[in-house]
């Protein structure tokens, strides 16, 4: 018996979306990708998935276009975020944020901010001091297990 329902056919855009996103592997894989750390080591270490775990979330978010693969000249490859990927921040700053509301003296640790502004955001897609988008090129996490210093996200590149 499956575990869960495919969605992946669903009319409902929130049920299709689901069956990519609602795996919890894949959200701390993104965040993982957002911090910076591409390779499938890194990833794993940070995620404290077991292999076969990894593998199949890479491949199955390489099948949804999340992720491609990033060949180079060193013997493993890394992944980078696509435009879908890249598409899932505010999805990420909204567990962020819920996280803060039910744990208000932070102890979770992330704190989402405007890199423009410097101003901690308290929504998940848009600064509310200088109304400027809260995207990959312009935001800043600071996280308690990176020290909590405010840190850029990695951006990437689009295929």
């Amino acid at each position: 018996m499956p575990l869960r329902s495919d969605w992946s056919s669903a009319t409902c855009p929130i049920a299709r979306s689901a069956d990519v996103l609602a795996d919890p592997w894949v959200l701390l894989i993104l965040r993982e990708l957002f911090s910076g750390r591409t390779r499938f080591d890194q990833l794993r270490d940070a995620t404290g998935a077991a292999d076969s775990v990894l593998s199949r979330r890479l491949t199955a978010m390489t099948e949804a276009d999340l992720v491609e693969r990033e060949d180079s000249d060193e013997a493993r490859s890394g992944y980078r975020l696509t435009e879908a990927g890249r598409e899932t921040l505010p999805i990420l700053h909204a567990f962020a944020r819920f996280a803060r509301i039910t744990d208000p003296e932070g102890s979770w640790g992330l704190t989402v901010s405007c890199g423009r502004c410097g101003e901690v955001s308290e929504s998940a897609d848009w600064c509310a001091t200088c109304a400027a988008p809260l995207d990959a090129d312009s935001t800043r996490w600071a996280r308690r297990s990176m020290g909590g210093e405010p840190f850029a996200l990695i951006a990437g590149h689009t295929a």
